[in-house]
């Protein structure tokens, strides 16, 4: 089905369910003028303040208002803002989120209060977990505000050692009659010279009287698409040749140590075209002011296609001729018998993520009811993926083997490299030697039923005993269908060109020309042939399926009890909650149960010195279930790109004991300065390992293997301080300006084994901060935003010993990233505002590197991105 006919059908489909917001009862101890404000402008900034003020718990909110005001495309960039958080971008947007440190895959996620579920396991970050959730398949517009929590609490998810999202999507509850809001806006994206469109729309009404003064009937439809075609360059390598050296040591050159030796240099052109798209709608049915029964809808996600053409350039460590130091340069490798290959790859894929929920809301005088029944549903859908591999210059033929000179150490992410005794760029040199296709199917779903009741006894003021329970049915299966190759000979790279010659290859190479996309699969379905993979074929023993298969189901069973009270100043919250989780494992091979029970209880203070000053100290405890691609009982292998995915089924979950103190004081017009303290004490932490191997089936060419195992000790310590200021008290024109900015530093330690050393943790970036510097007043909004994210640990390296050919021990980073963007608007008339925005100033890269800085494995320039529209409201 097109975007465009997806559109209709939304109006069509989605008009009789929908989403509403959080519950209409505020959080436990608001006042009852301070709940009905809150409900009724969620998407405002300053009820989104007071919320945080009067929570029981840390928490928090980013309102729609605050949202729009970046140029974030999804829920993942807008939730980058929020203090504590810090983004994982991949393709030139932000995909993950890390709260306090802690990977995206061990930290929860709910929409509309439903579990968020993860579509594609193998694309996660970091661990390799499979359960995080990808908030780029959200739009940004399409929700109402995201609420980050960090001291959970017994009526929440256990889910959660950083913390966990809330994304409260868009209700006609925020508004008290009809509504109606637009954008639509045209970008520019400078790496590609590409364009790119967004355009949003939202409307509802309410209807009918319910006797109390009040409306019985309300709806909202929403729908937003996001489309552009970016595209960027990439330089990576295979190995540094000291990271696998079989001899036991480092490569020497007299006095000079190999650390910069490659085995390979892969020069990569992605060009990408993605649709996302977004469709939400609401029905709420209030009878009376006490009772409330809603239908909640959304389907939201995106489609892409990608091209990569890649240069690869084998033989840089000598291993097919010979290596010395550059007699012209001391910092450059003279290597001869070098050869190489050019390889196209068209992929195409889509991830979507659909939920649906009915429940309800209910007060009877001092008994508070509610209930819901959710279906939650997350898939990824790969119906083709064609890699075609020509051999060139001294690999299909041994004679026509070159030298190169590369020097990678005087600028070790531009690497210099001479090619001598071959043209790489002549289509001619290249021969067709394979076409494989495969294709993938993964889905995540889960059923789960929820119940709460909530009592005022009147013990203490404003106080409240809450109980209740959660059933949940996951069921998550990925079938990775065995690679079909079709083998040629003959052809001609020059026989089968499609686009190039790419002459401009970041800004420094030349890669020549790229296969034919459309020829080379009609090369290959004349030839072989690749049978779908159908939802509901048996997994156990079948030759349909390769690594990286499984099928599991994950029951949880959850129940709790907590008190909430005031003692004058003093604000108590204690309780416990108690999740039983049992889960088969199933593979290609066998299944494996397992089961646990888990007990979470938590002590939250809250003291309000003055109306403006509020202090707390909690004791609060979470978990992070072993992920799916973690416990798989067999591995994964990508020959492709060498490397291996090895599962440990016997893994623990982790599970936390964070203690948290903060103090925040309230300024005027929404704003705050806060500081607050965090440790987190993990136990059973889930670290991977990275090192290097020969394949299962054998081989000469070494590995890159990640294999999983629970931790000795692990623990995050840090602190946040948030300082948000608008200076009205300025004479005019300054009125307007404001500073809006937060920074958290964390650190972290996992010790993976009794005396061993101990490692940062995966996913903890020491400093992470926001600050905007922005001016709202006489019709003008401007704001230049800074967002830094410190480098973080990718993998753990080093190598079990059960292996015979180890690396030496080596951790990959992910560099740190420092981001520029600014957003200005104009309001033209009550009801058109005129915007325009521009993203990456500063052209930050995705940069990643092994052991020190200088020895980068990855590096993709993405451009700036102009983008400018209006915005229609009324």
């Amino acid at each position: 089905m097109s975007i465009k006919s997806l559109h209709l059908a939304s109006i069509s489909l989605l008009g009789l369910i929908a989403f509403a917001p959080q519950s209409a009862f505020a959080a436990d101890g608001a006042k009852a003028e301070d709940e009905a404000q809150i409900v009724v402008n969620a998407r405002l900034e300053k009820t989104a303040r007071s919320e945080e003020k009067i929570a029981p718990n840390l928490q928090n909110i980013q309102a729609a208002e605050a949202i729009a005001k970046y140029p974030d495309y999804n829920a993942a960039e807008a939730l980058s803002r929020i203090p504590g958080v810090s983004l994982s971008i991949d393709t030139g947007e932000g995909r993950f989120v890390n709260i306090r440190g802690i990977d995206s895959n061990l930290n929860g996620a709910t929409f509309g209060g439903a579990p968020l579920l993860n579509t594609q396991a193998g694309g996660t970050a970091f661990s390799g977990n499979g359960r995080a959730v990808e908030f780029d398949t959200i739009p940004a517009g399409s929700i109402d505000r995201l609420v980050v929590t960090k001291t959970g609490l017994p009526d929440h998810e256990a889910e959660g050692i950083g913390g966990s999202v809330e994304l409260t999507p868009r209700s006609a509850l925020t508004h008290s009659g009809f509504f109606f809001e637009g954008q639509l806006g045209e970008g520019y994206e400078t790496r590609r010279k590409t364009t790119n469109l967004t355009e949003e729309v939202a409307f509802g009404d309410s209807f009918g009287d319910n006797g109390d003064g009040g409306k019985l009937l309300h709806i909202v439809v929403a729908q937003n698409e996001h489309n552009d075609a970016r595209g960027f360059d990439d330089i990576e390598i295979g190995n540094y040749a000291d990271s696998f050296d079989l001899q036991g040591g480092p490569i020497t050159f007299g006095t000079k140590t190999a650390d910069k030796v490659v085995s390979s240099y892969e020069l990569r052109r992605y060009q990408y075209h993605r649709e996302r798209f977004g469709y939400y709608s609401e029905v709420d049915i209030t009878p009376n002011d006490d009772h409330r029964i809603y239908l909640r809808g959304s389907m939201a996600g995106y489609q892409e296609r990608v091209n990569r053409q890649r240069l690869i350039i084998n033989g840089l460590d000598g291993s097919q001729g010979t290596i010395a130091v550059d007699p012209a340069n001391p910092n450059g490798f003279a290597v001869t018998g070098a050869s190489a290959d050019n390889t196209l790859r068209d992929e195409k894929e889509t991830h979507r993520n659909v939920a649906l929920q009915i429940g309800g809301e209910h007060e009877f005088e001092k008994l508070k009811l509610d209930w819901s029944a959710s279906y939650i549903q997350a898939t990824y859908n790969k119906p083709y993926d064609y890699n075609s591999t020509f051999v060139g210059p001294g690999d299909y033929n041994a004679a026509q083997a070159f030298n190169v000179n590369y020097d990678n150490i005087s600028n070790s992410s531009r690497p210099l490299l001479n090619v001598n005794g071959a043209n790489l760029t002549d289509p001619t040199q290249y021969h067709l030697a394979s076409i494989y296709n495969n294709n993938e199917y993964a889905k995540d779903a889960e059923y789960s039923y929820r119940f709460n009741a909530a009592y005022e006894p009147g013990l203490t003021h404003d106080d409240e005993i809450k109980l209740g329970g959660e059933l949940r049915y996951r069921h998550k299966y990925d079938l990775v269908g065995q690679k079909v190759t079709y083998s040629a000979a003959g052809q001609t790279l020059a026989s089968l060109t499609g686009n190039g010659p790419f002459t401009s290859f970041y800004g420094a190479y030349n890669i020549g020309y790229a296969g034919n996309a459309a020829a080379l699969e009609s090369l290959f379905n004349a030839n072989a042939s690749l049978t779908p993979l159908a939802a509901g074929t048996p997994i156990l023993g079948n030759s349909a399926y390769r690594g990286g298969t499984f099928d599991d189901v994950e029951d949880i069973t959850a129940g709790y009890v907590q008190y909430h009270g005031h003692i004058g100043a003093l604000g108590l919250l204690a309780g416990v909650r108690v999740e039983h989780t049992k889960s088969l494992l199933g593979g290609l091979q066998y299944n494996q149960s397992t089961s646990y029970t888990n007990w979470f209880p938590t002590v939250q203070l809250r003291y309000e010195f003055s109306p403006r000053l509020v202090a707390r100290a909690t004791y609060s405890t979470g978990i992070a279930r072993p992920g799916f691609l973690q416990t798989i009982q067999d591995g994964s292998v990508d020959d492709a790109n060498k490397k291996v995915t090895l599962g440990n089924p016997n893994l623990k979950p982790a599970t936390s004991n964070n203690f948290d103190v903060s103090l925040e004081y309230y300024l005027p017009d929404d704003g705050i300065v806060s500081l607050g303290f965090f440790d987190k004490e993990i136990q059973n932490y889930i670290a991977p390992r990275v090192f290097y191997a020969l394949p299962p089936a054998g081989g000469a060419a070494l590995y890159q293997w990640t294999s999983f195992q629970n931790a000795q000790s692990t623990y995050v310590r840090g602190v946040e301080l948030q300082y948000v200021n608008r200076f009205k008290h300025l004479p005019a024109p300054f009125d307007g300006l404001g500073i809006d900015a937060n920074g958290t530093f964390a650190d972290s330690s996992v010790v993976l084994t009794s005396g061993a050393p101990s490692v940062r943790m995966p996913g903890t970036g020491r400093f992470t901060a926001n600050a905007a510097l922005f001016y709202e007043a006489h019709r003008v909004e401007s704001r230049l935003s800074l967002k830094y994210d410190d480098r973080t640990i990718f993998g753990i390296g080093g190598a079990p010993t059960s292996f015979a050919y180890a690396s030496i021990p080596t951790d990959v980073y992910l560099d740190h990233r420092l981001t520029l963007d600014y957003t200005g608007s104009y309001q033209a008339t009550s009801i058109v505002k005129v915007y325009w925005s521009v993203k990456n100033i500063t052209n930050a890269p995705l940069r990643y590197y092994e052991g020190n800085s200088d020895r980068p494995i990855q590096r993709e320039y993405y451009g700036q991105t102009f983008e400018a529209g209006v915005k229609v409201k009324f």
